[in-house]
């Protein structure tokens, strides 16, 4: 520190603690992955109910679990990915650039619901669809909200320089 108190080097800033959505994000795709595993044990009825490849479970069912499996495991890497980003697990790799791509395929997932609505007004009882494309809507812009706060606040707990003001650089550079 020079003789009038300010220091020469740049300020640290500490990223605040919580991204809320990041955090709902991600334990939402957890919860999906959990239940994408349990579709394995679902009934051929139910699976065609919610748009899944019925025949497959019958036919070839240990294809159709690993499937499910499959499913389970991206919709998994993508909660860990939000959990990382909210600073609740360790840092993964690419984590920015992942939960871009991985909010890009929530929300465009989530805009089907603009093409499915004449056919859900035409068919009421396909409505599960638009729920569907809702929810994955819902959970873009959680992913969206998250990203856009870590771009500004950074990953909790990490720090990064500051803004310095000009005021502050010419009492830097004066000492």
């Amino acid at each position: 520190m020079s003789s009038s108190g300010v220091s020469a080097s740049p300020a640290l800033k500490t990223a605040p603690i919580h991204n809320y959505a990041l955090v709902a994000g991600g334990y939402f795709s957890l919860a999906f992955a959990a239940l994408q595993v349990t579709g394995i044990w679902w009934s051929p009825s139910a699976i065609r109910y919610l748009g899944g490849p019925a025949d497959l479970s019958v036919q070839k069912p240990v294809a159709y679990a690993l499937l499910c499996l499959a499913v389970a495991a991206i919709v998994a890497v993508f909660g860990l990915y939000a959990l990382s980003g909210a600073g609740q697990i360790r840092r993964l790799p690419f984590l920015r650039s992942g939960l871009i791509t991985i909010t890009a395929i929530y929300l465009l997932r989530g805009i089907l619901f603009i093409p499915q609505l004449p056919v859900v007004w035409k068919h009421p009882h396909l409505v599960r669809f638009l729920v569907f494309s809702l929810v994955s809507l819902c959970v873009g812009v959680l992913y969206l909200a998250g990203v856009m706060y870590l771009h500004r606040h950074g990953r909790p707990g990490e720090t990064k320089l500051a803004k310095v003001s000009s005021e502050e650089h010419e009492l830097v550079r004066a000492h």
